[in-house]
């Protein structure tokens, strides 16, 4: 369980779903619209996360009954997840070599028109498209269909996944509402940071995701 949440953590790291909440966080019109994205976010990883919960649970592949499917299905995320882990470093290389990329603020501030006529349905849509599931988050949903819990506990843990999942979307919302006034200096500050750092910690917790789920798989094949 713990490496489930340790997973959805990581894959809440997610600097468009900051970028895109932060434009909705001005006039508490714009509010609306931070509601309807996050609306639209919490359905799309609620849904996802019971779908192949169940879709695991129900064909038996989980590693106390069928080690081998299992143990399979772990040395693919693996791979995936090491191999994700490499087109992030080439594109972080990338971007060194072909000088910084702009900001969310920045890409956003062209987009500012466009974005201020879009309809609540629209901005649900948005969330729905922009937090479809993520390998990382795939590989939290399957290490807590591996764990011997309780159906309660699976739910509880599903849907603490689930906040952990999108905590770039929560954190600004709460801050907004908790302390108007103050947000925007602490929403900026905190931006800048998961400007510079963000990618960097996906890498980081990817590929030792990767290591650990190709080494679990592996293990479970073997054994």
């Amino acid at each position: 369980m713990s490496s489930a949440l340790l997973f959805a953590l990581v894959a809440g790291l997610y600097p468009l779903g900051l970028a895109i909440v932060l434009r909705y966080l001005g006039e508490p019109p714009s509010l609306r619209h931070a509601f309807a994205y996050l609306a639209g976010t919490a359905t799309v990883t609620l849904v996802a996360g019971i779908a192949i919960l169940l879709v695991l649970r129900g064909s038996g592949l989980t590693e106390r009954q069928h080690p081998a499917p299992s143990g399979g299905i772990q040395v693919f995320l693996g791979v995936a997840l090491l191999y994700l882990t490499f087109l992030l470093v080439r594109r972080r290389n990338r971007a060194g070599v072909d000088g910084p990329e702009r900001s969310g603020e920045e890409v956003n501030g062209e987009k500012d028109g466009a974005h201020g006529h879009l309809r609540l349905g629209r901005v649900f849509a948005l969330g729905l498209v922009t937090y479809l599931p993520s390998l990382l988050y795939v590989s939290s949903i399957k290490n807590l269909s591996d764990a011997n819990l309780s159906t309660s506990t699976v739910v509880l843990a599903l849907l603490l996944c689930a906040v952990l999942v999108l905590q770039m979307v929560e954190i600004p919302i709460i801050l907004r509402l908790l302390a108007p006034e103050r947000t925007g200096s602490i929403l900026a500050s905190y931006n800048a940071w998961m400007h510079r750092h963000g990618r960097d910690l996906v890498i980081l917790f990817s590929a030792a995701g990767g290591v650990y789920m190709l080494v679990k798989g592996i293990v479970s094949l073997l054994d």
